[in-house]
């Protein structure tokens, strides 16, 4: 069975609220000086490894954004595995933001989150860095968890195009 059989169907816009979220909340604790906030933000992104329908902000566009047709449904032929190793990523990094924060080096601490944020504008633009992190380890040979490659020939972590 060829890997990209089991293409799924991907909320792009879903994935979009929780990177604009994400990047929301981090911008927050650093404006208001606050590692706790950015605490809270290590919680969400172990939530989202776990299960993407325990993400604060998915339930937030699932419950009221999309139902208020204030955000409408984006589905593209994708694969959520990628995005949940992106979701690791941001928790392995926020999670070191955080113990820098509490132990007093706050430069490599905003620091860290302030690249998260950064790679977030690059994830709003349409190319994910953890996505992209995920099809190259798959393309080196490492399957398990990193068993899918791209659904089309785009640059790897690029957003799918539209469906047909």
């Amino acid at each position: 069975m060829k890997e990209n059989t089991l293409i799924q169907q991907v909320d792009q816009n879903e994935l979009r609220v929780m990177q604009f979220c994400v990047m929301l909340m981090l911008l927050t604790g650093f404006i208001l000086n606050q590692w706790e906030v950015i605490a809270a933000q290590v919680v969400i992104f172990l939530l989202t490894v776990i299960s993407t329908s325990l993400n604060p902000f998915i339930l937030l566009y699932r419950f009221i954004l999309r139902p208020l047709n204030i955000i409408n449904s984006d589905y593209r032929e994708d694969h959520l595995q990628p995005h949940r190793f992106a979701s690791s990523i941001g928790f392995f990094v926020s999670s070191c933001s955080v113990y820098f924060l509490i132990t007093g080096n706050d430069v490599i601490g905003w620091g860290l989150s302030v690249l998260i944020v950064i790679l977030g504008v690059f994830a709003l633009s349409g190319w994910c860095a953890g996505c992209f992190s995920y099809y190259m380890i798959n393309r080196i040979g490492l399957k398990g968890f990193f068993k899918y490659s791209p659904v089309n020939d785009s640059f790897p972590g690029a957003r799918p195009p539209k469906n047909k």
